[in-house]
């Protein structure tokens, strides 16, 4: 994700290789529940996932844990895009960078 500033936080996960030139359809394989991880100070996590996994007619996930409470995420918000994805990403990092 080159296109996203993560700031302060720390790629810890990154098997995020979805190519938006392609459809979906095209790579099921890379269509994962477990995508990006970015953690953050004080128990922080921005997780990125493909939901339902391997279903071209799923959706990015981008949620902001805290203290592993998966249950109740301080953010989530779901894209089909690029440009979404990307948008949601950011609103994340600037979430995130404000508590910090």
């Amino acid at each position: 994700m080159d296109k996203v500033n993560f700031k302060s936080g720390d790629i810890i996960y990154d098997e995020f290789k979805v190519d938006f030139t392609k459809r979906y359809s095209e790579q099921k394989e890379c269509l994962l529940e477990d995508l990006l991880q970015v953690k953050y100070a004080q128990e922080y996590l921005l997780d990125v996932g493909w939901y339902p996994e391997y279903e071209s007619e799923g959706e990015f996930i981008v949620q902001i844990i805290k203290k592993q409470n998966w249950e109740e995420p301080i953010y989530k918000k779901s894209s089909k895009d690029e440009e979404e994805l990307i948008q949601n990403l950011n609103n994340a990092v600037e979430i995130i960078e404000s508590i910090l």
